[in-house]
């Protein structure tokens, strides 16, 4: 079972705040502020938008985001 999925990423790369961050709380991700995270902080929407930059990311380069961060989450404690 995946931690960090295609919708995970999408949403994250889609939310209007700019703060938003994807969290790792008892196994499962949550999106939240950043001054809200209480778990293990996977990515924030200002990194992973500086890894895709400000325009439209296809369905292919999500796939391959949520691939490295799910293999990122399961190896700091998914």
């Amino acid at each position: 079972m995946r931690i960090v999925g295609r919708d995970e990423v999408r949403a994250l790369l889609e939310s209007p705040s700019p703060d938003a961050t994807l969290v790792l709380v008892g196994g499962r991700c949550e999106i939240v502020p950043e001054a809200q995270a209480e778990g293990l902080v996977i990515v924030s929407t200002r990194d992973l938008r500086i890894q895709t930059g400000d325009g439209p990311v296809d369905d292919r380069r999500v796939d391959e985001l949520a691939d490295r961060l799910d293999t990122l989450a399961r190896e700091l404690g998914g």
